[in-house]
């Protein structure tokens, strides 16, 4: 039993953290080839502020303010044809002002490919979630093991006490 937790605390120590750092990295390179693929099916373009910025959410209460606004934006497409669409805009924005959207290959409106900052900290969240999982995996492992452990000796205590017991508890008649 002893070996058990032993080798669990070791697996702790050592194996969690070097899979953490592996989840991590495998995670940072998809996020990497992910953005590339988007990159290769995106562009950016300048729009045209047709509309005053309105802000997405509604207030319920005096102290809530609105987080994001949108308006009306035409860009020209790759084939010279105008594009329409609500997209998300700055509260300062001016009508006839020009704002970076990205698009797709059919010129409809997309999210910019990830940057590598944020695919760092999604690896850093990934890394750092398997590390945690890891351990509490372990922990429980190891009280697991413990309890297993104290419940056999607390059997095999109760065993022995049977044979030997009622020879030391006999009593002597003088």
């Amino acid at each position: 039993m002893t070996a058990l937790i032993l080798g669990l605390l070791l697996i702790g120590l050592l194996g969690v953290p070097v899979a953490a750092v592996v989840a991590g990295e495998t995670s940072y390179d998809a996020g990497l080839r992910a953005a590339a693929a988007a990159a290769a099916t995106r562009h950016q373009v300048d729009a045209t502020v047709l509309s005053p910025p309105t802000p997405d959410a509604v207030e319920t209460g005096s102290d809530v303010k609105p987080q994001r606004y949108s308006a009306e934006v035409r860009w020209t497409g790759a084939d010279g044809a105008p594009h329409f669409a609500t997209a998300s805009v700055a509260p300062s924005t001016v009508v006839g002002s020009a704002v970076p959207l990205w698009v797709d290959t059919s010129d409809r409106l997309s999210t910019p490919p990830r940057s590598e900052r944020q695919i760092h900290d999604a690896a850093t969240g990934t890394a750092f979630g398997a590390w945690a999982a890891g351990e509490v995996v372990c922990i429980a492992l190891i009280a697991g093991a413990r309890a297993a452990g104290e419940a056999l000796g607390i059997r095999s205590w109760a065993r022995e006490w049977e044979v030997v017991g009622p020879k030391w508890t006999r009593r002597q008649q003088y």
